[in-house]
């Protein structure tokens, strides 16, 4: 019979239990001894006395109690309080150095010790780090690698997790792009969406369907000649509104108009219709918003359009803009089957629903009663600016927040090209709940350029198949291929994520010791297996404020993250969170049953309008 005893064998396994407790009698006996004529030696020192050398003869005299004979001249109790003192000496160095082994020492199969072995993760520590961000940055130019501020650097994945405790910190490059999939309270605001807005050097957008990373950001990244612009229709922060944007200013070619049609197809909850009648919605949507932006219209009248399927208008006026194809596209929309022509409407007016929200529509039309500063995309690049996009749901302000958000990339792009190719200080996209909140038709396409421009997109998914729900199995598949970085977080729900994760991560040898135990006698074997070095389940049960890290150019990592309450600067951070949720709960308060306060209210812990220092506190 044989049985195996698992990748870690036990030292007492079969017949090694007797070798090592006579092992272990013998050699601690005679340490005591060795000891005992050490104290000997060391007291007949101190009194001039001259003791015999360690031998069998030394130890003998002193079981048999011949204490004249072990240490002539040498006062007894002065031996003994010497080998106290040496005894409690050696337990201390003793215990000290079993802690320090057994905090190195890895058992077989230890996944921490098998992903540790690779050197070229040093790469992404600091010394190699510093030294890339000086190259990727311009205005850092000259700058030693050492005095370089880990704001400067990168953005902080985590601490390597090591055998022997805390190992370096990685960082992710000013070119590199990330993606995370990490569940529910799973510590991704607190781990990355807190620290990556605090810490970039440049312009942020940020995008959040809780008030959380607003609250504990936004006062600390208002600063001398920095904008907070807040985008909250829903009114999640109580901030109030302090200004707009024209979604329609920047369609100049049916190219843009179509990009701005998709953020309002991709957020129809019912994939078939999507599937069925979204091309024809988008198409149509292309059409009006064009139509309205050459006769510089809003919003609104995109909204009545909708709502009238027979009004000619929309295609007289792109004939008139110069669109004639378009214009007569329109038209046989208009004039086809009853049965199409009204599917085609009801499935773009469900695209664009949120166009008959009055509180959405106050932040993307001209203001009607009072004058408010115009957000503008182009200029927001080369700024150090931060843009909170927040909503509750995608099914609200979500493709507006798409738009805004890939408008503002594209204008990023085309201010690093002005730039020579490269914006700097560098842009930070922390994309949360990206496939709720900010669909964003292309975002797997622009992934593959956004980091040589030197912005850094951070998206956030709850699992892999979240993403196919947005951009389908091919988008979510090139949107994981062109990701540099990969963190995989705790709360993952997806099996085939954790399985596809597992494989990637790849197999080691793993030493199993067997017993055979037959007539009366047992033997031990060791043989090597090989194993996974994760298993899916292990990938699926990653502890919280722990992540799994896949890096081009590397092997898999075990990183613990750096949440923001570990920083130097926790006690700032805090201060500022819980200012800003006070702002909240009075302008809750004020509100009363009725309901949130007003679009125009100021309920807001701090506001830094342009030309302006930072606001005071103000209730609602």
């Amino acid at each position: 019979m044989s049985r195996a005893l698992g990748p870690r064998p036990p030292l007492a396994a079969g017949n090694a239990a007797l070798a090592w407790t006579l092992i272990i009698i013998f050699w601690g006996l005679a340490g005591l001894a060795w000891l005992a004529w050490a104290a000997a030696r060391l007291s007949a020192a101190a009194v001039s006395a001259r003791i015999p050398p360690f031998s069998v003869h030394w130890v003998s005299a002193l079981l048999h109690g011949r204490t004249a004979q072990a240490w002539p001249g040498t006062p007894t109790l002065l031996v003994a309080v010497t080998g106290t003192v040496l005894g409690a000496a050696l337990a201390a160095v003793t215990v000290t150095a079993l802690r320090i082994i057994a905090r190195r020492a890895t058992r077989p199969g230890d996944p921490v010790a098998a992903l540790n072995r690779d050197r070229s993760l040093r790469r992404l520590a600091r010394d190699e780090a510093a030294g890339q961000g000086i190259r990727l940055r311009p205005s850092l130019a000259g700058a030693r690698p050492g005095s370089l501020a880990p704001a400067d650097i990168g953005l902080v994945l985590g601490r390597l997790k090591q055998p022997g405790g805390n190992g370096p910190d990685l960082y992710a490059s000013w070119e590199d792009t990330l993606i995370a999939f990490m569940g529910p309270r799973s510590g991704k605001t607190t781990s990355l969406g807190i620290p990556y807005v605090l810490s970039a050097p440049g312009a942020v957008i940020a995008t959040s369907n809780k008030s959380d990373l607003w609250a504990a950001t936004a006062d600390l990244r208002a600063a001398p000649g920095a904008h907070v612009w807040v985008f909250d229709p829903q009114r999640i922060t109580a901030a109030g509104q302090r200004w707009w944007w024209n979604p329609l200013a920047a369609l100049t070619s049916v190219e843009a108009a179509h990009r701005l049609a998709s953020h309002f197809v991709l957020t129809i909850d019912d994939e078939s219709k999507r599937d069925i009648w979204g091309p024809a919605a988008q198409e149509l949507l292309t059409s009006l918003l064009l139509a309205a932006a050459a006769s510089r219209r809003t919003l609104r009248e995109v909204s009545r359009w909708l709502d009238d399927p027979g009004s000619p208008t929309p295609a007289e006026l792109l004939e008139d803009a110069g669109y004639p194809a378009l214009g007569s596209a329109l038209r046989g929309a208009q004039h086809g089957a009853p049965e199409t022509r009204d599917g085609i409407y009801q499935t773009a007016r469900t695209a664009a629903k949120c166009l008959h929200d009055e509180d959405i529509m106050a932040w993307v039309t001209p203001p009607r009663n009072r004058r408010l500063p115009a957000f503008d995309p182009d200029r927001f690049p080369a700024t150090r600016d931060t843009l909170y996009l927040l909503t509750e749901s995608r099914s609200a302000a979500s493709p507006l927040i798409a738009g805004l958000t890939d408008t503002t990339l594209r204008a990023g792009r085309r201010r690093a090209e002005q730039a020579g190719g490269r914006l700097d200080p560098p842009m930070v996209a922390m994309l949360d709940e990206a496939a709720n909140i900010c669909r964003i038709a292309d975002l797997p396409d622009l992934y593959s350029h956004l980091g040589s421009r030197g912005m850094i997109p951070v998206t956030i998914l709850q699992s892999y198949e979240q993403g196919e729900m947005v951009w389908g199995s091919k988008g979510m598949a090139a949107l994981w291929g062109a990701s540099t970085r990969k963190l995989i977080g705790a709360s993952l729900h997806s099996p085939r994520l954790a399985r596809d994760v597992a494989l990637l991560v790849g197999h080691h040898d793993v030493p199993v010791r067997s017993v055979s135990v037959g007539d009366g006698r047992a033997s031990e074997q060791i043989s090597w297996q090989r194993r996974m070095i994760l298993e899916a389940s292990d990938i699926a049960a990653i502890e919280r404020g722990t992540a799994l890290l896949l890096s081009a150019g590397n092997r898999p990592a075990l990183l613990d993250l750096r949440p923001w309450y570990a920083s130097p600067d926790a006690r700032r951070i805090d201060a500022a969170r819980l200012r800003a949720e006070a702002a909240i709960q009075r302008a809750a308060q004020a509100a009363g049953p009725g309901g949130p306060p007003a679009s125009g209210g100021h309920a807001r812990p701090h506001e830094r309008t342009e030309g302006e220092g930072l606001m005071t506190e103000a209730a609602s």
